[in-house]
């Protein structure tokens, strides 16, 4: 009987471990591109997540602006229509006028004809009309063009904008956001702005016209009495980078230092049932995050309030 070969047994032992080796492998690579996929495809859903969440606390701050957008769109509208009106009845008056001087014309004399239009136009109020045409004209004008600025205004906060950065003027994006929530603020702070000249960044607008709107509605949540609310850009180096800053300071009731690290957290808030999501702080802070900036503050309670956004350059 011959005995089994020494080298053989090894050398299958060491091919039977080499296939195992090679399947494990095999099953873990497998395993590790599946994981890769299913990553992959998480994070797909987290970024469309995220942009959903982004736009669903952007049009919840649009839902508390819009009573008072609509209480700013119905007073200009509602002289205008007043306006338009009046200007109906003027026209009349004019057309009375119009058609007396040619009714009259083959059969009158011309002193008949003069002292019966003088007598028109003094039952009518002729000089009158003649000088507050063109100042209902012109405040109709005006009515209009700022029922136009807010439904601007308002189109370029709510939009959810594109994907690509665009170079925007700082400056006029805080203008603009002023503009949406001042029927918020006008009751309860005075605001005073001290820009300084910006290059232009490159930014999402609309993003950015968010996180402004949130602390600005914030700053007049969180006043009691008349305020003011301080807004100041400038240009600053923090770690060695360039950055274009905002400083938005509230003489409000503070932040307790107990929760201050905690405002940036999703669903935090201090506001009552009803009235905070408490979303705007955090999609706040992503969106600056996701422009390479930073967003930080400091409070004191029954002091006040600063936010200080930082934009690369």
């Amino acid at each position: 009987m011959n005995n089994p070969d020494p080298y053989r047994i090894a050398y299958e032992r060491e091919r039977q471990a080499r296939l195992l080796a090679e399947q494990l492998l095999n099953d873990k690579t497998r395993s590790l591109y599946d994981n890769c996929i299913q990553l992959e495809s998480t994070v797909k859903e987290l970024r469309t997540t995220q942009q959903q969440l982004i736009q669903s606390e952007k049009m919840a701050s649009i839902g508390q602006l819009a009573a008072g957008v609509a209480h700013e769109i119905n007073n200009p509208i509602g002289y205008s229509i007043s306006n338009l009106s009046m200007l109906s009845e003027y026209f009349d008056s004019f057309l009375m006028l119009d058609e007396l001087m040619i009714a009259h014309l083959p059969s009158l004399a011309s002193q008949d004809i003069a002292q019966a239009y003088q007598q028109l136009r003094e039952q009518e109020d002729i000089d009158y009309i003649k000088g507050d045409i063109k100042s209902m004209l012109a405040e109709t004008d005006k009515g209009l063009n700022r029922v136009k600025e807010i439904v601007s205004n308002l189109n370029k906060v709510s939009h959810s904008g594109t994907f690509e950065k665009e170079p925007c003027d700082i400056n006029a994006l805080i203008d603009e956001s002023l503009k949406v929530v001042w029927n918020e603020l006008k009751y309860c702070l005075t605001v005073s702005k001290h820009f300084k000249p910006l290059p232009k960044v490159y930014c999402h607008p609309g993003e950015i016209n968010q996180v402004l709107l949130n602390l600005f509605i914030n700053a007049a949540h969180a006043t009691k009495d008349k305020g003011v609310l301080d807004i100041s850009t400038g240009i600053v180096k923090k770690e060695g980078k360039g950055y274009l800053t905002i400083e938005i300071s509230d003489h409000g009731v503070g932040i307790p230092q107990d929760i201050i690290n905690k405002i940036f957290d999703p669903f935090f808030t201090t506001k009552p049932i009803g009235v905070g999501t408490g979303l705007g702080l955090s999609v706040s802070f992503g969106i600056i995050e996701k422009h390479e900036g930073k967003l930080e503050v400091t409070s004191q309670e029954n002091e006040g309030t600063t936010f200080t956004i930082y934009l690369p350059y």
